[in-house]
């Protein structure tokens, strides 16, 4: 698993670094750290990059005395305003993980990475900024061969590619394609990182027609769907007889149904495509009716904090800054888990076939996204079989398939896909 094709290795010069992580003293960046230092390989060659180089010198120290014996990486300060030096370091890295923060000096990042041949992973959920990065930069990420794996942490790397495992198992086994994928959020903590709460204040800077274009489910896939009804009842809920009671709740709903279509519509005339029909529908699992409508009326308030000034700024009182986030150890011992059913498209003869798939991991949303972060990294250093053959663009987690899923439950997680 740690051994790259021919192919890639040719097309590639020798860099100082494999990996580069970009952020790393910022909470979630420093979590990817520990992963890297505690999964990848010793003999890793990286690099911590970040605006500080005095933060960057005390993690260092404690990336050393987790794991002494493995080669440290090295301290790389730079500047995002001063694109030479950005330039510098990406040219000189093979996989960059980027935990900026992503409105800010996003762009600047991965318009580095394309012109510069170097792979790219984040977990930038910002609908409008992604579809900035769609128009601006995946064919370039084509022509230069360069894969942009964006929102690939726990709010929508699980979801991804929970949904591309089951289309795939469904498939399998009944030779039918998929009409919808539910997925229910099971367990998951929310508690913002200064990092998160940063770019959700942002999102509201937008204007009010590129919010709109944002919830769109098509706005990020090449090409459109076929819309569907609502399927929940007037309170927001849904009953499926595998995952239970569901409510429209789940905060990250509308990003992850903009990428995982993303995904369908880049699949699209493969041999892996989903169903002409396809939909994606996410949900939080809910106790009770009561309690389904509390998880709405928590998410529309939730929502509602980023539309004005004033709530705003009281929110700015109570949230994290940039760097700090929730009680570590407390994340450490908080589990997530996520669960799917594929539903196949309709037939004549009786009810539709359904996959059910699950995924789980032993520590909180914070870790599972440095598991993401780091395993897609490695993947796409070691590996590199994309999805049906591409070569490039702005991509999925699910284009990094099986090796990916490989490599987290190699990592703790567990996963699990069958017919029900």
């Amino acid at each position: 698993m740690t051994t790259m094709s021919t192919d890639v290795k040719a097309r590639r010069k020798p860099r100082k670094y494999d990996i580069l992580l970009l952020g790393a003293t910022g909470y979630t960046g420093s979590l990817t750290a520990e992963h890297i230092v505690r999964h990848l390989p010793a003999d890793l060659k990286w690099a911590i990059a970040g605006r500080s180089k005095s933060k960057l010198e005390v993690l260092a120290r404690k990336l050393k005395d987790l794991e002494p014996e493995r080669l440290q990486p090295e301290i790389e300060a730079i500047s995002f305003d001063d694109g030479g030096q950005l330039d510098s370091v990406v040219k000189n890295s093979k996989v960059c993980i980027s935990v900026v923060l992503y409105w800010r000096v996003g762009e600047a990042v991965v318009k580095s990475c394309v012109e510069n041949g170097t792979d790219y992973i984040d977990v930038a959920g910002d609908i409008p900024l992604l579809h900035t990065f769609v128009e601006q930069y995946h064919d370039a990420a084509v022509n230069a061969g360069v894969a942009l794996i964006h929102l690939c942490g726990v709010f929508t790397g699980p979801h991804d590619l929970l949904t591309w495992t089951i289309v795939r198992e469904l498939a399998r086994k009944t030779s039918r394609k998929t009409k919808e994928v539910i997925l229910s959020v099971t367990e998951l903590r929310l508690s913002p990182s200064g990092g998160t709460a940063d770019s959700l204040m942002a999102e509201s800077t937008y204007e009010p027609r590129a919010i709109e274009q944002a919830r769109q489910p098509w706005v990020l896939s090449p090409v459109e769907g076929v819309p569907a009804s609502d399927s929940t009842d007037f309170l927001g809920l849904r009953r499926d007889p595998v995952l239970g009671l569901l409510s429209a709740s789940s905060f990250s709903a509308a990003e992850n149904r903009a990428l995982v279509h993303r995904t369908w519509g880049l699949l699209k005339g493969t041999n892996q495509e989903y169903g002409l029909r396809f939909q994606y529908n996410e949900y939080n699992k809910v106790s009770s009716t009561a309690a389904g409508v509390f998880s709405m009326l928590t998410t529309a308030f939730l929502n509602s904090i980023t539309k004005f000034d004033t709530l705003k700024r009281i929110a700015r009182l109570f949230l994290p800054t940039p760097g700090d986030g929730p009680d570590v150890e407390k994340e450490r011992h908080s589990r997530v888990k996520f669960e799917a059913v594929a539903i196949a498209e309709s037939a004549d003869d009786g009810e539709a076939p359904r996959a059910y798939a699950s995924f789980s991991y032993p520590s909180g949303g914070y870790f599972t996204t440095a598991l993401f972060l780091a395993q897609g990294a490695a993947s796409l250093l070691y590996t590199r079989n994309l999805e049906s053959q591409v070569v490039g663009g702005c991509l999925t987690p699910a284009f990094l398939g099986d090796d990916l899923l490989d490599r987290i439950q190699a990592a703790g997680a567990t996963f699990h896909v069958n017919l029900v």
